[in-house]
């Protein structure tokens, strides 16, 4: 078992074989995050659906995420790590399935629902019993080691998914995360810990009704701000999910086991890795819906062309990923991070200064960031475990997993307003992604702020 030496700093054959199992799964369900825009139009005329109706096939994967999350803890508790991590892939295999078959939009949104239950866990999962075998001295590298394929994803997605829409047909996209799924169903029955240290809590029903129905609110507000550029309506879920959240709040000082545990915020060292996720939900995972709008509205490249614009940063992040890891078990979480952020801040600049640049200076300049990216990552989140006790990581992933999703939303609502606002005031849409870039560049710059707090080791 990998946690029997969770306390040595050797990668043993035992943790890689872990990683490895984990990885095909992970892989499986961050494919899908980023093939399946590519077949909505396709989909939408096959189904003869409106443009609003199939938009809800990515929407409803978003919220039903939001209402999965938080009850992780509470699952891992009752099954164990080992039968909920085959069921949340048997789940995700055969709702992809079905997606495949669906013979509307609403059956396919349907079976997008249950997508998402299945996929909801497999990410936080993976995440638990990674941190809970590795241990606080090897945090960095095997988080890195897993995030390399993870970097596979945004760049292969689009691709892969452009030749199966043009090949055998939109039905594939989802039908190819079929193969993946099994494959790592059939691995999990070989390394996989059929326990991690979890608390078997009850279900906290009153917790669940405030809670996720609050996140979804919360997060469907923010995608209505991003199309609408600030609508009215837009911040009417946006309030009722801030309302049922701030009840959340309240239930959880009068109970002691809630679904999600806000007491890990008495961690210092947690509290500040969870507000920089929070700062990084918007500073880096925003940016991510914004490069490729740009290359497109600004320099007006094709789908395919902005795929391939893009690449420099995937590649670079994939590259650096295994340094990031390795320094951050050296060197601890708060040099490596300081460094990444300050590097990220860097590679923001020409899209702030010169966007008009030509193709190669601003694919240098993802190299940058890329690199960047991932010296800011990963120590974030060794960061966030290093001082907790292992029964407490299945609740940490599951907050930071909330955290980053809800910060990467506002984020990404923040900045396409801010460029909606810029067109509107007459603003060219150079000049109104370079406002948009420069907000990014301020949200880098303050989170060095918390990030010169963390712990200079991991685990110290």
């Amino acid at each position: 078992m990998p946690t029997e030496s969770s306390n040595s700093d050797r990668l043993d054959p035992s943790l890689l074989r872990l990683a490895a199992v984990l990885m095909v799964g992970g892989l499986a369900s961050l494919l899908n995050t980023t093939i399946v825009g590519v077949a909505l139009e396709d989909a939408r005329v096959a189904l003869g659906a409106g443009t609003a109706q199939i938009q809800w096939v990515a929407t409803a994967y978003l919220l039903t995420l939001a209402v999965v999350v938080p009850t992780m803890p509470w699952a891992l508790g009752r099954l164990g790590a080992g039968p909920l991590w085959r069921l949340s892939l048997l789940v995700f295999a055969v709702a992809s399935l079905l997606c495949g078959a669906a013979w509307s939009a609403t059956s396919l949104v349907v079976f997008r629902v249950l997508q998402g239950v299945g996929g909801g866990l497999i990410l936080p999962l993976l995440q638990t019993i990674l941190a809970t075998a590795a241990g606080p001295h090897r945090l960095g590298r095997v988080m890195a080691l897993v995030a390399v394929p993870g970097q596979l994803a945004p760049l292969a997605g689009p691709l892969l998914g452009g030749l199966l829409v043009d090949g055998p047909g939109w039905r594939w996209v989802f039908w190819i995360s079929v193969p993946l799924s099994v494959a790592a169903l059939a691995l999990s029955w070989r390394g996989l810990p059929a326990q991690v240290p979890a608390d078997p809590r009850p279900l906290d029903a009153r917790g669940l009704f405030l809670l996720c129905p609050g996140l979804a609110m919360l997060l469907y507000g923010c995608t209505q701000i991003t199309a609408s550029a600030g609508a009215p309506l837009a911040w009417a879920p946006i309030a009722a999910g801030a309302a049922l959240l701030g009840g959340y709040v309240v239930h959880t000082r009068r109970r002691g086991r809630a679904l999600m545990d806000l007491s890990l915020f008495a961690n210092p060292s947690f509290a500040l890795a969870a507000g920089l996720m929070a700062v990084a939900g918007a500073s880096i995972f925003g940016p991510m819906a914004l490069l490729p709008l740009f290359y497109q509205q600004v320099r007006g490249a094709t789908g395919v062309e902005t795929g391939l614009l893009l690449a420099p940063l995937a590649l670079a992040t994939m590259a650096a990923l295994p340094l990031a890891g390795w320094l951050t078990d050296r060197l601890g979480p708060r040099p490596v991070l300081l460094t990444g952020t300050a590097v990220a801040a860097l590679a923001t600049l020409p899209y702030v200064a010169v966007p008009e640049a030509n193709d190669l200076a601003l694919s240098a300049a993802l190299v940058l960031r890329g690199a960047g990216l991932a010296f800011a990552t990963i120590p974030i989140t060794a960061a966030a475990y290093s001082r907790l006790a292992a029964e407490d990581i299945p609740g940490a992933t599951t907050l930071l997993s909330v955290i980053q999703r809800v910060g990467g939303s506002f984020g990404t609502a923040f900045l396409l307003a801010v460029v909606g606002r810029q067109l509107a005031t007459g603003d060219s849409s150079l000049q109104a992604y370079g406002v948009a870039f420069g907000c990014t560049l301020v949200l880098s710059l303050v989170a060095l702020v918390p990030a010169a707090l963390l712990p200079r080791r991991a685990g110290g």
